[in-house]
């Protein structure tokens, strides 16, 4: 399992997890992670406040999490029930396995996956990130429209 973000102003690098993942790891990856992402983020947008956006899986919704972000500030989207489509990462995961597993591309070793997937990360345009990211309020306003169901983002 990978976990990673995007935003406007950059990505962040990935993380390879290990084993089943639950909320006292993922609150980990986000210390490790995600806390030093959103100060160097900060610094660039100012006043604005970065807005943490994440799906509603249960290690992302439970207490220790919740808890987490609050006490880091983290500031975050509610998050209808079952709503990927609101989630850019997701569009960003399926270019990533398209072009990881391109023209039927295979791997015999772990290693030389996780360097495919890794150059492959690194050569996301950041238009592409930015079009997602313009993207959000259109599918949140699909989403409030559609009440919940599915938006086709």
């Amino acid at each position: 399992m990978i976990w990673a973000g995007v935003n406007w102003h950059g990505n962040t690098e990935l993380v390879f997890l290990k084993g089943k993942q639950n909320s006292i790891k993922y609150t980990g990856t986000l210390r490790q992670s995600l806390l030093p992402f959103m100060r160097e983020l900060q610094s660039k947008i100012g006043d604005l406040t970065p807005i943490f956006h994440q799906d509603n899986a249960s290690i992302h919704s439970s207490r220790h999490t919740k808890d987490f972000l609050t006490a880091e500030n983290i500031t975050t989207l509610s998050w209808p029930a079952k709503s990927p489509d609101l989630n850019i990462i997701e569009n960003v995961w399926g270019l990533l396995a398209r072009r990881v597993y391109a023209n039927g591309r295979q791997f015999d070793k772990p290693s030389d996956l996780i360097a495919q997937i890794k150059h492959e990360w690194s050569q996301i345009d950041p238009a592409y990130i930015k079009k997602l990211v313009r993207s959000v309020p259109k599918r949140l306003e699909a989403t409030r429209l559609l009440k919940g169901a599915k938006t086709g983002y």
